[in-house]
C-alpha cells in the first residue's frame, strides 16, 4: 500500500510546511544543555575516583568530550539525511544489529565480547567500546515502523497483523536477554509496542501478549540470581542495606542530602567511594546532592520539554512513517531519562539505564545525539 493510500485509510494528517522554526531551535537548545550539563556531571562524579585509581582527575572527562564530539557529527549528518531512507533500509540496519547481537553471545568472541560483571554487553573496538543494544532500539524503531506502514489493513488480525512483527521480534529480544541485560531487553520491547500502538495496533492483541510476555520476564528474573535480588531488595531495601540494598540506600542518601539548592557543584560526598557507578547508571542522584531539589526538578523538566518537543515533531510528521518513527525515537530518550530517574529514586527495581546526554558512555550519548537529528530532518521536511 501507498503512503497516499494509507492517508486515506488514517485520520487526515494537516497540510505540512515543516515544524515551526522554535521547536527545532527549542529541540537543539535544550540537547545542548543536557551535554553540556552532562560534562560538567561526568567530571564531578569521575574525578574523584579516577585520581584514586591513579589517573588525571579529567580522565573520563576528556574520554567523554570526544564521544560528545563523535555523537555532535551524528547529529548533524542524521539533521541533513532525509529520514525516508531509513524506511528503504529497515531489514539491513536490523539485520546488522541481529548479527552484531550474535557476535556477543558466542561462546568463542570472548576477547571481542569480555564478560564484565556477569553479562556481555559491550563489544571491543580497539580503544574504544560498543553497545550493540543500543544500536538494535534504533533498528527496531526503523523496522517496525517500515513493517506497521505496509501492514496498517492487517493490524485487525492478529495472524497477519500481529505475528510477523513477534516472530522477528521475539528472536531479537532473546539474543539481548542472553547477555544478559534485562533492562534493555524491556526497553526494546516497549520501543516497539510504542510504535505499534501508534501505528494502530489493537489493545485486545495487547492484552493478549500481556501474559506471555510477563511469563518470559518472570522465567528471566528467576533464571538470573542477581536480576531476583534486585526485586527483593527494591521491595524492601533496608532488609539488605550491605547487599542488594546498598546501592539504591546510598542513591537515596544523596538525594536527600541535597535539600533545596544542594552542597554546591563538586561538594557531593556520596561519589567518594559510596556510591557505585557514580558516573553512569546512578549520576542523577549525584546531581540531586550537587544541585539540590531545584537542580533535580530543573533536570526531569528538561527532559520532558524534550520529550514534548520530539512528540509535537511527531504530529506534524508529513506522512505515517515519519510519525511512527519520531514516537519511537523520542520513547527512546523518554524511557531511559524518566526509566534512570525513576531506578536512582527507588520508584523501579534497581538495573542497569544510563540517563541520556548526561551518563558516561560512548553509545548511549552517540545514539541520542543521532537520534535528535533524525527527528530533526523529520521536522524540517515538507510533505510531497
Amino acid at each position: 500500500m501507498t503512503d497516499r493510500a494509507i492517508s486515506r485509510e488514517l485520520p487526515r494528517v494537516q497540510e505540512f510546511a515543516g515544524s515551526p522554526a522554535w521547536v527545532r531551535n527549542a529541540l537543539i537548545g535544550i540537547t545542548l544543555v543536557l551535554v553540556v550539563f552532562g560534562l560538567l556531571s561526568v567530571y564531578s562524579a569521575s574525578s574523584f575516583a579516577a585520581q584514586q585509581s591513579g589517573l588525571p582527575g579529567n580522565h573520563v572527562l576528556m574520554s567523554q568530550l570526544a564521544r560528545a564530539a563523535v555523537g555532535i557529527v551524528a547529529l548533524i549528518v542524521a539533521a541533513f539525511v532525509d529520514y525516508r531512507v531509513y524506511r528503504r533500509f529497515a531489514w539491513p540496519i536490523l539485520g546488522v544489529a541481529a548479527v552484531l547481537l550474535v557476535v556477543m553471545v558466542l561462546p568463542f568472541t570472548t576477547e571481542i565480547a569480555p564478560v564484565r560483571n556477569g553479562s556481555r554487553r559491550w563489544l571491543m573496538l580497539g580503544p574504544a567500546t560498543f553497545q550493540p543494544s543500543e544500536l538494535a532500539k534504533v533498528a527496531v524503531v526503523f523496522w517496525t515502523a517500515s513493517l506497521a506502514v505496509r501492514k496498517q489493513r492487517s493490524f485487525g488480525s492478529f495472524l497477519s497483523g500481529v505475528l510477523p512483527f513477534l516472530l522477528i521480534l521475539g528472536p531479537l529480544l532473546v539474543l539481548i536477554a542472553a547477555e544478559p541485560h534485562l533492562s534493555a531487553t524491556l526497553i526494546t520491547a516497549a520501543l516497539a509496542a510504542a510504535v505499534l500502538f501508534a501505528a494502530g495496533m489493537r489493545i485486545r492483541h495487547f492484552l493478549l501478549l500481556a501474559l506471555p510476555i510477563g511469563a518470559g520476564v518472570w522465567w528471566l528474573v528467576r533464571s538470573n540470581s542477581y536480576q531476583l535480588t534486585r526485586i527483593l531488595a527494591f521491595l524492601n531495601p533496608e532488609a539488605d542495606t550491605s547487599g542488594a540494598g546498598y546501592q539504591l540506600q546510598q542513591a537515596q542518601i544523596a538525594i536527600g542530602s541535597g535539600g533545596i539548592l544542594g552542597a554546591g557543584y563538586g561538594e557531593s560526598t556520596q561519589k567518594l567511594h559510596y556510591l557505585p557507578e557514580a558516573q553512569n547508571d546512578f549520576i542523577y542522584p549525584i546531581i540531586a546532592e550537587e544541585w539540590g531539589f531545584v537542580g533535580a526538578v530543573t533536570m526531569l523538566t528538561l527532559f520532558l520539554v524534550w520529550t514534548h518537543l520530539g512528540l509535537r515533531i511527531a504530529k506534524s510528521a508529513p506522512d505515517l512513517f515519519g510519525r511512527l518513527i519520531a514516537i519511537g525515537l523520542t520513547a527512546i530518550v523518554a524511557i531511559g531519562a524518566f526509566g534512570h530517574i525513576g531506578i536512582t529514586m527507588g520508584l523501579l527495581p534497581t538495573t542497569g539505564v544510563s540517563l541520556p546526554f548526561i551518563s558516561s558512555g560512548g553509545t548511549g550519548l552517540v545514539i541520542a545525539l543521532g537520534v535528535t537529528g533524525i527527528l530533526l530532518n523529520v521536522a524540517s521536511r515538507r510533505r510531497c
